[in-house]
């Protein structure tokens, strides 16, 4: 059975359904005062309505229906549905929220990060932050996480479900040593697999000392697969072995940015992470895309087009009118 597809939408579609049953009910009135009338033209009369008569006669009909069809048109908020092109950097906040990307989380679990300079320890506070990331990513986006030491550990594929990778998140436990570059090519790997708009976020104080040491080439690999890699430094610089050096090249090297964690109090935490998924979310979108297609809708156009339907028909009906 063929649907009926109408150019035309309405907000709120019961005041265009009672503006058809409005102008629907007039019909049958006029038809049936009419009837009766021609009924008491050929008992009284035996001229013939004459021809102008019968056309204003319809006009005015025509325009009194077109009356109740504009203003009930009008009070439904009609609008035409369109696609429109935006550009990555001009999406809206509503806009950045309905596209769909795929993120990598990683997490340094090596002994360094439980070093107190960010109260109480290093990873707590990159726990904290992961999980303030997951709160603000859109529920859209496919999340994954990995953590890692002298290898990779937890490791779930992304996914839609929160709590399954919050859970995970919480239950880090510490490990020896850092393997960051081990850690980065699995990653690349989970989302050598995903189409679209994909970023890694690697959560770390910098140390890479086991496995695949040449991350410049790992850096290369993503930045030839188009997946920035954004980089959050927690710790001090010379405590703990902690480095941002390299974290900050590898992020330059893919196209992504590097943050550092400056302070562990919750409010600038939330600051922090508010702008970070931000600018993943556009970094990832930016690497895949130009443009993205959205719906939209036009609302002027049909305003117009019924405002003058219904002046119109003011008009005709005054001037055509008994």
């Amino acid at each position: 059975m063929a649907v009926i597809d109408f150019p035309i939408r309405f907000e709120n579609s019961s005041f265009a359904i009672f503006g058809f049953i409005l102008a629907g009910i007039l019909v049958l009135l006029l038809y049936l005062s009419h009837k009766r009338l021609r009924i008491a033209e050929k008992r009284l009369e035996l001229v013939k309505w004459q021809t102008v008569r019968k056309a204003v006669n319809i006009t005015n009909i025509g325009m009194k229906i077109c009356v109740i069809l504009a203003l009930s048109f009008l009070l439904a908020f009609p609008y035409f549905p369109v696609t429109i092109e935006v550009p990555i950097e001009e999406l809206s906040e509503e806009q950045l929220a309905q596209s769909s990307s795929t993120i990598m989380l990683l997490m340094d679990v090596s002994y360094s990060m439980n070093n107190s300079d960010l109260k109480p320890s290093r990873l707590q506070v990159a726990k904290q932050m992961a999980k303030l990331l997951i709160h603000n990513m859109s529920s859209a986006d496919l999340i994954g996480f990995l953590s890692f030491a002298d290898k990779t550990y937890n490791e779930m594929l992304p996914t839609l479900s929160r709590p399954n990778i919050i859970n995970m998140i919480d239950n880090q436990t510490l490990h020896p040593s850092t393997a960051v570059g081990t850690a980065l090519d699995a990653a690349l790997g989970v989302l050598g697999t995903y189409q679209g708009g994909r970023a890694i976020v690697l959560f770390s104080d910098g140390k890479n000392n086991l496995g695949i040491m040449d991350l410049t080439s790992v850096a290369d690999a993503a930045a030839d697969m188009e997946i920035p890699i954004f980089t959050v430094f927690l710790g001090t610089y010379g405590i703990g072995e902690a480095d941002p050096v390299i974290l900050e090249e590898i992020s330059h090297t893919t196209g992504g940015k590097s943050y550092e964690v400056k302070s562990d109090e919750i409010k600038a935490l939330i600051t922090d992470v508010s702008t970070i998924s931000q600018e993943v979310k556009v970094g990832a979108l930016e690497a895949a895309f130009e443009t993205l297609t959205f719906e939209s809708k036009d609302y002027y156009t049909p305003f117009l087009f019924f405002a003058a339907l219904l002046v119109i028909s003011l008009f005709l009906t005054w001037f055509t009118g008994v």
